[in-house]
């Protein structure tokens, strides 16, 4: 019974973890991004509409897409990414966040 008790737990801890770590940084990031942009669409439009910030979020994620599928887009991505691995903090960071997309 322990044994069944202590696999189970283990299994739903490797399940759940990474699955909260996720929504957690989709919804920090969001909400970073909808930070910075909301002050800019108060101003222009004069009054907050809510969710704008996720929007222009994912029309940066799809032109980033769109540019990085270019051959000219590659070459500069991966010669700015070459440059950025360089740093210590960030490629120890950068590096295996990017695996771990890579891996999905």
């Amino acid at each position: 019974m322990m044994q069944w008790l202590r696999g189970s737990f283990i299994t739903g801890f490797f399940v759940t973890v990474p699955l909260f770590i996720t929504v957690a940084a989709l919804v920090w990031l969001f909400n970073v991004v909808d930070g910075l942009t909301t002050p800019m669409y108060d101003r222009v439009l004069g009054r907050r509409i809510p969710g704008l910030g996720t929007l222009s979020t994912a029309v940066v994620i799809l032109l980033v897409g769109t540019f990085a599928r270019n051959v000219i887009g590659k070459r500069i991505l991966q010669q700015g990414e070459t440059y950025l691995l360089r740093v210590p903090v960030f490629r120890s960071i950068y590096a295996p966040v990017r695996q771990l997309v890579a891996a999905f």
